[in-house]
């Protein structure tokens, strides 16, 4: 079938002398009309018409111009104004209202040969495993429902602590004690009845571990953070394994963080630290920690603001959608991202390329991509 044009509801048209302003996300595009043309091709870009059928009424008004018509079309589409208004709709009318604000939104990246039902179709057939129901997993859990996540695996062994209450949304001080994984169930699913919610109670201490709660996944979200350095290890060894893309995401007292690996796209998290321990001083500081604390990575639990949390929060989910349906390229693919408090400014702060003698990850064929 044929597109037909449709000018999206976000960008609304106003007039001022002789230009055409149609308003766009921070910004207006302009375009000259001095003799009214552009305004009558408006008005027939109303998603009933197809292209052709589009100039066939244009020329049939205004005979004696030299507007082409096609090329205005296509610079409008360029331009990200333009979806296509007889797209088909594979969304029953529950999830066309109940998703139809993240639709909005898609709509903005949506075009003339891009769907905005697909990439909300895209979430919904996603099967994402979150690794963590603490303070960023109890958000993120709420949000991936929210974002159309239809099969959400969770994965938790703690118990509810008062000091929990001050950042993890899923739990009241009636709960303390009850396991996490129990309350998560109850709350997820009587939030979106839909979702299908594998809840896992487990303690994973061993890539093994891991491999078993990413297998046959699409996508996983690891903010389980203890001990760091190890979960790092276990997660990326699983993950390459299996061959399933996965982002980190954590609070470091001031600072919130995330970085994502593709597996044999990026490089992995072990071509990170091969490609780290070529510095002295993050070797040196390495081996403080481990002597210091017990393991590699392991520090005190002394602060967990809020507000970072929920900063995370956006970060991982905001990663997920952009890899899931490709409207924008993933901002953590292989590096270090980081939001300061003092500044909250996102910026890099470490970048790493896949090694190709690196022991975990130099025999991957990939399967996926960066989109």
């Amino acid at each position: 079938m044929l597109p037909q044009p449709l000018l999206k509801q976000t960008n609304q048209v106003y007039e001022v002398g002789d230009l055409v302003l149609i308003q766009e996300c921070g910004g207006m595009l302009e375009i000259d009309d001095p003799d009214g043309c552009i305004r009558r091709l408006l008005t027939l870009i109303d998603g009933s018409r197809t292209v052709g059928e589009i100039e066939q009424e244009f020329r049939a008004d205004n005979p004696s111009s030299q507007l082409d018509v096609a090329e205005v079309l296509s610079d409008l589409d360029d331009a990200g104004v333009l979806i296509d208004g007889s797209e088909p709709v594979g969304l029953d009318p529950y999830h066309l209202e109940r998703w139809k604000r993240n639709i909005g939104f898609f709509e903005t990246y949506a075009s003339l040969s891009r769907s905005k039902y697909t990439m909300q179709e895209q979430l919904r057939d996603c099967k994402v495993t979150l690794l963590g129901l603490g303070g960023i997993g109890s958000h993120l859990a709420f949000d991936l429902l929210g974002l159309g996540i239809q099969d959400l695996r969770v994965v938790d062994f703690d118990k509810v602590e008062l000091s929990n209450l001050n950042r993890q949304i899923l739990y009241t001080e009636a709960e303390i004690g009850q396991p996490k994984v129990e309350i998560a169930v109850r709350r997820l699913s009587s939030y979106y009845p839909g979702a299908k919610i594998d809840a896992v109670e487990r303690k994973l201490s061993s890539a093994e571990d891991f491999h078993d709660m990413v297998a046959g996944r699409d996508f996983t979200i690891c903010v389980i953070d203890r001990p760091k350095l190890d979960v790092h290890r276990w997660i990326n060894e699983a993950s390459v394994r299996a061959g399933v893309p996965y982002v980190v995401g954590g609070v470091e007292t001031q600072r919130a963080i995330t970085f994502m690996v593709v597996p044999g796209v990026t490089g992995c998290a072990e071509c990170w630290r091969l490609s780290a321990a070529d510095d002295e001083q993050t070797r040196g500081l390495r081996e403080q920690m481990g002597q210091r604390h017990g393991q590699p990575g392991v520090g005190p639990d002394a602060a967990a603001f809020g507000p970072l949390v929920t900063t995370v929060t956006a970060m991982l989910a905001t990663e997920l959608v952009r890899f899931v349906t490709g409207i924008a390229p993933p901002v953590s693919a292989g590096r270090l991202m980081e939001i300061r408090f003092g500044d909250f400014m996102l910026r890099e702060a470490e970048q790493w390329s896949r090694l190709p003698g690196c022991p975990v990850c130099k025999d991957f064929a990939p399967t996926a991509r960066v989109r």
